[in-house]
């Protein structure tokens, strides 16, 4: 068995210092970069999921202008807006918490309220409302990105 004495393993520290050195300069960039890698994607996933969800979002408003203001059942059928709801819920998932909690009271709201979103203002109130907020939750999570 080889006894390593003070001396021998200061004198091969000095020796290699440069390369010890080169090393832990290699593997920290190496894990910086994996890691920086990671947060780009999770923030372009993200991104294009807030794009995403703001694109239905607009959609949904029209299909909730057509059905009460114009009474259009084919620009404002509430059943295309089962669609748009469902699809904001499943996609603001993707998104932080907040987000992703507005867009499941959004669904919820919808739920309760679209049966009577022709002809009741209150309906109509909530689930633009809903909209708006569900908005400002995507806004605010995108601009939480960095």
């Amino acid at each position: 068995m080889v006894k390593w004495k003070k001396e021998t393993i200061l004198a091969q520290l000095k020796a290699n210092t440069v390369a010890i050195i080169s090393l832990i300069t290699a593997l920290t960039g190496l894990s910086y970069n994996s890691w920086r890698d990671h947060q780009n994607e999770m923030n372009h996933n993200m991104r294009n999921a807030a794009f995403e969800v703001l694109k239905e979002l607009g959609d949904l408003q029209t299909v909730v202008n057509y059905a009460h203001y114009v009474k259009d059942q084919s620009r404002g059928n509430p059943v295309d807006g089962w669609g748009h709801v469902v699809l904001i819920r499943d996609v603001s998932r993707l998104l932080t918490p907040v987000a992703s909690a507005q867009g499941q009271r959004l669904y919820v709201t919808w739920q309760q309220d679209w049966e009577g979103l022709d002809d009741d203002v209150a309906s109509e109130t909530r689930i633009s409302d809903e909209i708006a907020l569900t908005r400002k939750a995507v806004l605010d999570t995108i601009d939480s990105l960095n």
